[in-house]
Parts: C-alpha cells; sequence; structure tokens
C-alpha cells in the first residue's frame, strides 16, 4: 500500500530539502551512528564479546583478548582498534571461562611475538574454578591445548588470575586460591577468606614451576595487581584480611624460585567488610624513583572513596595518600605512567550516567590536574584499563553502548586540582 502526502508546493520544497539535508547527513554520519558496535550479537569480535583485555607488541599491533559464549578469543589489529582480524579460538572445547572486570582473560605478547594468556576457568556455582593458561608461538594463528596451572588437583576456589612477564623473560601468574581454606576445615579449624599463590615459567610458557605461597588469609574475590621489581622479580599488591574483618590492602615481592622477599601492610583505610568487596587495586612502578604508585577503593571508617598513594618499600609505608574521588559510584581505579607523566582513571557516576574520568600528575603524584570526563554511558559498562607502550598511553575500555574502545589519551594535564597530604 502507498501513501501520498499532499502538500502545497512549498512545503513540497521545503520538505525535498529537508530530505536532501537528512540524506546529507546520513552520508557523512561515523557508521557507529547508523548501527550498534554489535548489531549482531551472534557475530564474533571484540564488540560483541565481554571482559576484553588489551597489549601492544613492540611493533605497535594491538592484540586483544575476550571471552565469547564459553570461548577465550584472540583478535588483532594493526590500526589501532580502527579494525581488527578475525578472532582465533584459545580454548578448543568450551569452558566456563570468568568474563567480568575483576576477573578477565589476561594477554601478553613477548619480543618474540609469542603470546600467553591466561583466565580462570568456572568449574561450579559455588566460587569454585582453575586457573588456566595456552600460548601461542606462531604469531596468533593457533594456540596450544590450555593447561591447568594450580597443582593442588582440589575442587576448589582457584580464580583472578594476573599474568605479567618480566624483562628477564620471567612469566609469572598469580591468582586467589583456596586450598589453605580446605585444609583447615577438614582439620576442623577455622579459616578467614583465602590465600594467594604464584608459579613462574622461565621458557616462556613451555612449563611452569610448582605453586608457591605469598600469604594466608587473603580477601577472596578481588583483582591482584603486579609490577615489576627489577629484572627478575614482581611486587604484587592485593586486598588483605588484617585481624578478623578489616579488608585492606598487602603488598610484597616476589622471586621467581619462590622467595617472598617483603611483605607489609599497603593501606590503612579499616574497612571492616565481612564479605569481598570486588574492587581490587592498581598498582605500576615508577619512573624515577624506587617507590610503586597505587590506587583503590575503600568504604571504611577512615578513608572512603578512591585514593592515590605511592608505597615505598625503604619507609614500608604509604605516602602522599590523596582522595581522588569520594562521590557514591565512583570505583575501580586504574594507573599508567609514560614520559613522567602519570594517568589515573576510574569510574564515577552522576546520578544517571556512568562517567569515565581521568586525571594526570607531572610531580609522581603530590598533585593532580583537574578531572576530564572522557566518556559517558547510560548502559552497562566494563573496568576501564590502561595499555602503555612506547607510542602512548591508551585506554582499553567495553560498553554496551560504544562496543570496545581502543583510543590514545592526551599526555596534558589542566590546573591542579588535589595536593599532597
Amino acid at each position: 500500500m502507498t501513501f501520498i502526502l499532499q502538500l502545497p508546493n512549498r512545503s513540497k520544497s521545503s520538505l525535498l530539502l529537508l530530505f536532501a539535508a537528512a540524506l546529507l547527513a546520513i552520508s557523512l554520519a561515523p557508521t557507529a551512528l547508523l548501527a550498534a558496535p554489535c548489531s549482531d550479537e551472534a557475530n564474533v569480535s571484540v564488540h560483541c564479546g565481554s571482559a576484553p583485555s588489551a597489549t601492544l607488541d613492540k611493533n605497535g599491533v594491538l592484540w586483544v583478548a575476550f571471552v565469547q559464549d564459553q570461548f577465550v578469543y584472540v583478535s588483532k589489529s594493526t590500526d589501532q582498534g580502527v579494525s581488527y582480524s578475525d578472532p582465533v579460538k584459545v580454548n578448543s572445547i568450551a569452558e566456563d571461562a570468568e568474563h567480568n572486570g575483576e576477573n578477565r582473560p589476561k594477554i601478553l605478547v613477548d619480543s618474540e611475538s609469542r603470546l600467553f594468556i591466561s583466565w580462570t576457568k568456572k568449574t561450579s556455582p559455588r566460587f569454585t574454578g582453575e586457573i588456566r593458561f595456552s600460548r601461542s608461538i606462531d604469531g596468533g594463528k593457533s594456540f596450544t591445548e590450555p593447561r591447568t596451572i594450580n597443582d593442588d588437583q582440589l575442587f576448589t576456589g582457584h580464580r583472578f588470575d594476573s599474568l605479567f612477564l618480566t624483562e628477564g623473560g620471567q612469566l609469572y601468574i598469580t591468582w586467589i586460591d583456596k586450598r589453605e581454606l580446605v585444609s583447615s576445615l577438614n582439620q576442623g579449624n577455622e579459616y578467614a577468606g583465602a590465600a594467594i599463590y604464584y608459579s613462574v615459567s622461565v621458557d616462556d610458557g613451555a612449563t611452569f614451576s610448582s605453586n608457591y605461597p605469598v600469604s594466608s588469609n587473603s580477601c577472596e574475590c578481588c583483582r591482584i595487581a603486579i609490577a615489576p621489581n627489577g629484572k627478575n622479580n614482581i611486587t604484587i599488591l592485593w586486598r588483605q584480611i588484617f585481624r578478623e574483618d578489616i579488608r585492606d590492602h598487602a603488598i610484597a615481592t616476589l622471586t621467581p624460585n619462590g622467595e617472598v622477599l617483603e611483605s607489609h601492610r599497603a593501606s590503612y583505610d579499616d574497612w571492616h567488610i565481612n564479605a569481598c568487596p570486588h574492587h581490587g587495586p592498581t598498582m605500576i612502578s615508577s619512573e624515577t624513583t624506587s617507590d610503586y604508585h597505587m590506587s583503590w577503593f575503600t568504604n571504611g571508617d577512615l578513608q572512603q572513596g578512591i585514593y592515590y598513594s605511592r608505597f615505598s618499600f625503604d619507609t614500608k609505608a604509604p605516602n602522599t595518600v590523596t582522595l581522588i574521588d569520594g562521590t557514591a559510584g565512583a570505583g575501580h581505579p586504574h594507573l599508567a605512567s609514560r614520559n613522567a607523566v602519570l594517568h589515573l582513571v576510574w569510574k564515577g557516576f552522576d546520578g544517571s550516567r556512568t562517567l569515565l574520568n581521568i586525571i594526570r600528575s607531572v610531580d609522581e603524584g603530590k598533585s593532580w590536574s583537574e578531572p576530564d570526563t572522557i566518556f559517558t554511558t547510560t548502559e552497562g559498562s566494563d573496568h576501564p584499563l590502561l595499555v602503555n607502550h612506547d607510542s602512548g598511553v591508551f585506554l582499553s575500555w567495553h560498553s554496551d553502548e560504544h562496543g570496545y574502545i581502543f583510543e590514545a589519551l592526551d599526555d596534558s594535564p589542566r590546573l591542579s586540582l588535589t595536593g599532597e597530604d
């Protein structure tokens, strides 16, 4: 059936002009405005998948790992996220891979273009899991059959893995582990929380060491932050249970042979909570000192909100403790540093929209720029992540509205807003 709209001649002319203008606007509009980034959920892509993690290799090629339909996939981009290759499956058999803000697949690429992937496989609805690992030695064309890294053979919690490759070539995997809880309960003893364990490969992921304990009584479900400590060692930051129910943070230095060189309390918020906040910390090493930059969320008796601090192993204490955002809904910070400019991104909330905010510091965190809101959304969104590379600092972020975004960040801070405490 055809409908004909009868209009005066002037109205017809106006209508034609409006129609022509609309066609011109559509022709000039970005493709993303014509269709949602993931208009077909059956399509396997970084836009349709969940919980992407990204890294850039020595040639500036972007590699992204994500989860979709119980498979971990890897896709690459040679134009910094404008277009992507067809995704390659990492696991050939479907498994329930974790895919949320605190627990996502991790991806690293070494100087020989070998790819390393780790993730957590859920083994039941009751918070059990296995730490999984796979690698590619042919530039991402294929991946080895996934192996389980936790070696206790227990049907219990092994979750929230983190992956790190040192300058010396040691490949570390850390995770939250409940084997000590199982042992204590079997002996009729109480046990608070979980524990931190790790394993190391010194042959490019071909084999891994036995599992090494780091700390008992950790929080059960927050991501672990990792930064380098010299050529072969690492420093990790995690949420720890102090006394009976205080869930603040601890920091430790680990070696490839299972030694814990130092371990200290890293935050003093006195957050009394008998549950897991699902707010893991972020940490990077300083470019100019031996300190570590840290940021975290807390709702403690002493402090509430997102905080930044520097931790020194010389003084064994945090300093320059600064409130970044104390408003309701703020959380999930992430840090990066390049050319002595420190970047801190986090999620905020203005009552109706999620805000992606960023601040910068040029004086080792003593003062910070005025916040910039770089994205907003009223739909679901992932935690923001920062990717550091010789070519710049990049935002890696996924939302239902925008799809997957990988975007270079400006290095120019605005006027100082916060100062040293």
